[in-house]
């Protein structure tokens, strides 16, 4: 299992509604906003779908660790998601 560690910047629950072309209800679902460096400095922003966001929503502006599942499609980029594990 990875890590990923950063500064919490924001904790919330978006999307939801209908897809106005096909009727198709979006459902929705929670976030974590996490800043983190990369290796030259420069700041990233990661967005985690997470289980429930309102246990973070305190944390916004603290050091944060999260357990994340790592894959590169086509080897371009790494792409993270939210592992509970």
């Amino acid at each position: 299992m990875l890590t990923l560690s950063g500064v919490v910047r924001a904790a919330m629950q978006i999307g939801g509604g209908v897809n106005k072309k096909t009727g198709e209800v979006i459902p929705t679902r929670s976030v974590v906003q996490v800043e983190t460096q990369d290796a030259r400095g420069l700041a990233q922003l990661h967005v985690l779908t997470v289980p429930d966001h309102s246990p973070y929503t305190g944390q916004i502006g603290e050091r944060m660790s999260f357990p994340v599942r790592a894959w590169a499609p086509g080897g371009v980029s790494v792409n993270l998601t939210y592992d509970p594990r």
